[in-house]
């Protein structure tokens, strides 16, 4: 126990010291971080609050049905907190330096394996569980609850469904390690493909939300019954029904149904921390000597694709230094399966969100309720992007690593290594993205004038969101962080997140008026010309290349700082 506590206190001293750091640099950081995040939280109790209230008195879809498409949205939100402490506990538990050196210590694999797992959760969890607070909070203020229920909802209810979910990650990830042992990586990454990309779509097709609001609706204006028997057996096992179930019967003034299911969120969370304490203390060392002899084997002995193109010593249309730099970045990616495991799982997403808009159609009678169903799905998509440039553009400077006194030594000029970096980020990710917002666009609604407005407003998006991460990464760059998951994951990631939330809101309110405007005309004097294009483009260019210069001068100035 004292070698736990060490680590602890030492771990602590660590983490209050790089925050509490006593430089104006620092100073900045945190004062920043404060602003956007309270900014953040409080947007989010807004919008949770003004959607409650509207759901419920505005549209009358009753306390039953409103619960259920809470349940769904924390099946959503469990899934997100699952990937997410999946995918930063391999670097964390697997793939970290500071294991190495405790494996070589006299502290036991258990008490590593603690260590870590706490590390990794809290590391992986901070802006969601910011988030979900945010959320209670404007639930709760629909319904007058009291400041000690809020207490008692985020330590009983919010913190063990956090819980659950991330302890799942581990006990999964060293379940599929010990697998890739025998099978291989690719087998792996395909084994959790279809893995997630069945347990969303049997949850969503057994649930079907559409028959649950028609079966619900037949009962109108009785709505606010409870209408359990319409929920699927299976269901009332997973811990996204529990915690609405808890929400329900404590509105309804039912605290023993709603004591009951905390109790069941609270001990399978109890239950889960034993299990996974044994677990980790039978095979966490074995799953780790699995992931070292994984990345050893992976050498010239074994058959792989040579992309021969990006050999270094090939001719290539580039400047040498520009190549060399294009190449050794590409390679860094190529042989670091975390980034692939992200990549992947990111197409995932993706992949579902395409496949869901299949069914979606854009045919409303109001032209308001037509523009925002547009914006959100540009809005998504926005996300979307936000997330793989946070991801993948963030790091890219940090990933320098201490061997960047080489770059800063050699005769290529560091200004031309972050527009290079800027580029290797912006064409890529223009790709993906513009093929995200036709398709989504196209297959939601097929208007070549919105489809064409998507596609530039879009292209405008993704040059602004890659230059606003490198700009930030660059600022924020952390030399000493070798893991790309763990860069993307700190403090000046998620204030660079929430940054990119504020601008894709700009855009939304610039787009807003004249979507509507357009709706209007569209369905009085049906077709309109191109030109109403011109206003809502000129005014999302505008303010994504004010964005861009912003960081690309903040970028080109701290790229020559002293690390």
């Amino acid at each position: 126990m004292r070698e736990l506590l060490l680590i602890l206190n030492l771990k602590a001293h660590g983490f209050l010291k790089s925050v509490f750091t006593p430089t104006w640099q620092g100073l900045f950081k945190n004062l920043s971080s404060v602003a956007i995040f309270g900014g953040f939280a409080v947007g989010v109790f807004f919008i949770s609050k003004a959607s409650t209230l509207y759901l419920l008195q505005e549209a009358h879809i009753g306390q039953f049905l409103f619960h259920r498409f809470l349940s769904m949205l924390l099946y959503v939100f469990f899934v997100t907190v699952n990937l997410g402490n999946m995918i930063v506990c391999y670097a964390t538990l697997y793939r970290s330096q500071e294991v190495s050196f405790l494996m070589a210590m006299p502290v036991t694999h258990a008490k590593i394996f603690l260590i870590k797992f706490v590390d990794n959760f809290f590391y992986s969890s901070t802006t969601l569980s910011l988030v979900g607070i945010a959320m209670l909070l404007g639930y709760g203020s629909c319904f007058n609850f009291p400041w000690y229920h809020y207490v008692a909802t985020i330590f009983l209810v919010l913190l063990p469904f956090m819980l659950i979910a991330g302890i799942v990650a581990v006990m999964v990830l060293m379940l599929l390690i010990k697998i890739s042992a025998r099978i291989g990586i690719r087998w792996l990454l395909g084994i959790i493909v279809t893995l997630y990309l069945s347990i969303i779509y049997v949850y969503f097709k057994v649930t079907n939300p559409i028959e649950l609001v028609n079966e619900v609706m037949k009962h109108y204006p009785d709505v606010n019954e409870y209408f359990g028997y319409l929920d699927p057996p299976f269901v009332r096992y997973l811990p996204n029904h529990w915690v609405t179930e808890y929400f329900y019967w404590s509105i309804n003034g039912d605290p023993t149904r709603a004591i009951a299911n905390v109790s069941l969120l609270f001990f399978t969370m109890l239950g889960l921390i034993v299990v996974a304490a044994i677990v980790g203390r039978r095979y966490y060392y074995e799953s780790w000597l699995a992931a070292s002899d994984a990345l050893v084997m992976r050498g010239p002995g074994r058959k792989s694709i040579r992309f021969r193109l990006f050999e270094f010593g090939r001719k290539s249309f580039l400047r040498p230094q520009n190549d060399a730099v294009v190449k050794r970045d590409l390679w860094l990616f190529l042989r670091e399966p975390s980034q692939w495991l992200h990549l992947v799982l990111m197409v995932v997403l993706i992949l579902i969100f395409l496949i869901s808009m299949t069914s979606l159609e854009l045919r409303l009678s109001q032209p308001l309720l037509q523009a925002v169903s547009f914006l959100v799905v540009f809005l998504f998509n926005g996300f979307l992007i936000a997330s793989i440039a946070l991801r993948f553009v963030f790091p890219s400077v940090s990933l320098e690593g201490d061997t960047f006194w080489v770059v800063r030594t050699s005769p290529y000029r560091l200004n031309d290594l972050y527009w290079q970096k800027f580029r290797f980020s912006f064409l890529p990710l223009l790709l993906v993205s513009e093929f995200l917002s036709i398709a989504s666009i196209g297959m939601m609604r097929r208007d070549p004038q919105l489809i064409v407005l998507a596609a530039v407003s879009t292209g405008f998006v993704a040059a602004a969101l890659t230059s606003m991460n490198l700009g930030a990464g660059t600022y924020f760059a952390v030399f000493k962080e070798k893991n790309p998951i763990r860069v993307a994951s700190s403090q000046g990631a998620s204030v660079t997140f929430l940054i990119s939330m504020v601008y894709l809101t700009v855009v939304v309110i610039i787009l807003i008026v004249p979507l509507n405007n357009y709706f209007e005309r569209l369905m009085r004097f049906g077709d309109q010309p191109f030109s109403w294009i011109l206003f809502p483009a000129v005014g999302v260019g505008v303010v994504s290349l004010l964005c861009v210069a912003i960081s690309t001068g903040l970028g080109l100035k701290f790229i020559h700082r002293d690390y």
